[in-house]
C-alpha cells in the first residue's frame, strides 16, 4: 500500500466517523426531547387526573412547576426497567449480575428487553460527560467530553476492530485496529517517528 493509498483511506474512514458522530449527536438529542416529554406527559396527565378527580370532592390541589427527584425509572409492560435517570446511577447489571461501574455517574440509561445496561448519557464527578451505546458488557460506542478541552470518539465491534479518533489541546489524533495489522496512529507516536 503507498502512501497516497493509505492518505486516502484514513481520510475515507474519518468522513465516515464524522458521519457517525453527527449521527449519534442527533441520537443524544432525539432521546433527551423523548425523555423530557415522556416525563412531562405522564406528570400533566398524572396532575390532570388527579385534578379531575378531586374537583368533585375536594378543593383543586395546586400544580407544581418543577419535578425534583433523585431518581426516576421508566419501566415497560413487564415491570422491566427500560429508562433510568438517576444521581447518582447504580452499577450496571449485564445477564444479571451487577458489576462495578467505576466513577459515580449521575444521567439516563437505556435497557433492553432483558434488563442490560445498552447505552446512556452520563455525567461524573470528574465533569466529563459522555455518550455511549453498549453491545453486552462493553460500549461499542463511546462519545467523551471533558472540560479541559479534550474529546474523543471510541468504535469498537469487540472482535479486535477498534477506530478512535480526538483531540487534546495540543491536537487531534486518530487511531485505527485491525484484527492481524499494526495499528495505525495519525500522528504517529515518537517511538514510531524516524530519528
Amino acid at each position: 500500500m503507498n502512501g497516497t493509498t493509505s492518505v486516502y483511506a484514513i481520510s475515507s474512514e474519518l468522513v465516515a466517523l464524522r458521519r457517525k458522530c453527527q449521527l449519534l449527536m442527533r441520537m443524544v438529542l432525539g432521546i433527551s426531547i423523548l425523555c423530557l416529554a415522556t416525563i412531562l406527559v405522564h406528570y400533566s396527565t398524572f396532575a390532570g387526573a388527579s385534578e379531575t378527580n378531586s374537583s368533585t370532592v375536594t378543593p383543586s390541589v395546586p400544580r407544581s412547576e418543577s419535578l425534583r427527584v433523585r431518581e426516576l425509572i421508566v419501566v415497560d409492560a413487564n415491570g422491566t426497567p427500560r429508562v433510568r435517570i438517576a444521581a447518582p446511577l447504580p452499577d450496571p447489571i449485564m445477564l444479571g449480575k451487577r458489576s462495578k461501574r467505576g466513577d459515580s455517574s449521575s444521567g439516563v440509561l437505556l435497557y433492553d428487553a432483558e434488563g442490560n445496561e445498552r447505552g446512556g448519557y452520563v455525567t461524573d464527578e470528574e465533569r466529563n460527560v459522555a455518550l455511549t451505546l453498549d453491545e453486552i458488557n462493553r460500549a461499542a460506542v463511546h462519545l467523551g467530553v471533558n472540560d479541559r478541552g479534550e474529546m474523543h470518539l471510541q468504535l469498537s465491534n469487540g472482535r479486535g476492530g477498534y477506530a478512535a479518533m480526538g483531540v487534546l489541546p495540543s491536537g487531534a489524533w486518530f487511531r485505527l485496529d485491525k484484527p492481524g495489522q499494526p495499528a495505525t496512529l495519525l500522528p504517529p507516536t515518537k517511538e514510531e517517528n524516524p530519528k
